[in-house]
């Protein structure tokens, strides 16, 4: 059996504000993502992975990759969930296509109301569903009145929803990256009490999950891995103006140093600084089996 056989790995991230501060092309950030992907694959972990359905989005680049490299294996090594309003701003035609090219080769599930609903193609149809509450859909209409069944959308709600179910259905999570709440950097704001990847990483280590925050490529995930003391202060990249939330949420996470195994800090001390991808890649395969196998949080 591979050490991770049908371990579920969610993988947690957005391009940081600061890469290029710390001296990390865009090119090494996706190498790294890759790298860390398909290392968890061969250890026979299924990917992860919530976002929404962008032609360049990450979802695609994790997808693409794994397919080329798993084509045959005959196992569906990835796992893209979407969230409600990820699904409410979409069109009929982007989901269909979306399944159609990945058939076979990944499982898609619109998270809602705090239930993963199975999303798969049909002849010609898009199936959301399962057994005697499935329903098809076969154009921009049809999935405009399924999203609309749901109910009302609150978007920091439905996005906070969506996490915890997600952290529930997976053994682990990988940070990597992440939003800093730079108010002079566009596109770097986030909705709710705090970027979603410190979020995701807080619920996984609140619900008992394996956690490796890989720091070096900036952004959330080095902040986050200062608050937990994996890195020390001075590791900490100069910033501009930030939401105000954004410190508060970094005061929350230290309090969860005490979730990590004992066992494992010092693997996690050392990741945090390594922005060598294979090395990275083999580490976080090494760092999960041990936290998931022999793991014990330590006293506060």
């Amino acid at each position: 059996m591979n050490a991770l056989e049908n371990v579920r790995v969610q993988i947690s991230l957005s391009v940081p504000p600061d890469h290029l501060k710390l001296g990390i092309p865009p090119r090494e950030f996706d190498r790294a993502l890759l790298a860390v992907c398909m290392a968890l694959v061969r250890a026979g972990a299924i990917i992860v992975y919530g976002g929404d359905l962008r032609p360049e989005g990450f979802a695609f680049k994790i997808f693409r990759h794994l397919a080329r490299g798993y084509a045959d294996l005959g196992n569906v090594p990835f796992v893209h969930i979407i969230s409600h309003p990820s699904v409410a701003s979409m069109t009929y035609d982007v989901l269909a296509d979306a399944l159609r090219e990945r058939r076979g080769t990944c499982n898609t599930y619109v998270c809602a109301n705090d239930k993963l609903f199975p999303v798969r193609l049909g002849d010609e149809e898009v199936v959301m569903g399962e057994g005697d509450t499935a329903v098809e859909l076969q154009d921009d209409r049809d999935l405009t009145s399924w999203v609309a069944s749901l109910g009302d959308l609150d978007i920091v709600l439905a996005t906070s929803s969506a996490r915890r179910v997600l952290a529930e259905f997976v053994d682990a999570c990988v940070p990597i990256g992440g939003k800093m709440g730079l108010l002079d950097t566009e596109g770097d704001q986030y909705h709710g009490s705090m970027p979603g990847i410190i979020e995701e990483a807080l619920l996984a280590l609140d619900k008992g999950k394996a956690m490796i925050p890989l720091a070096a490529y900036g952004g959330a995930t080095r902040d986050l891995a200062i608050s937990l003391q994996l890195l020390d202060k001075a590791s900490e990249v100069p910033r501009g103006r930030q939401m105000d939330s954004y410190g508060n949420a970094l005061t929350m996470a230290a309090g969860f140093r005490n979730h990590i195994p004992v066992s494992v800090v010092a693997r996690l001390n050392a990741v945090a600084r390594d922005d060598r991808a294979e090395i990275i890649a083999r580490d976080t395969v090494d760092i999960i089996q041990s936290w998931l196998s022999d793991g014990k949080p330590q006293t506060a």
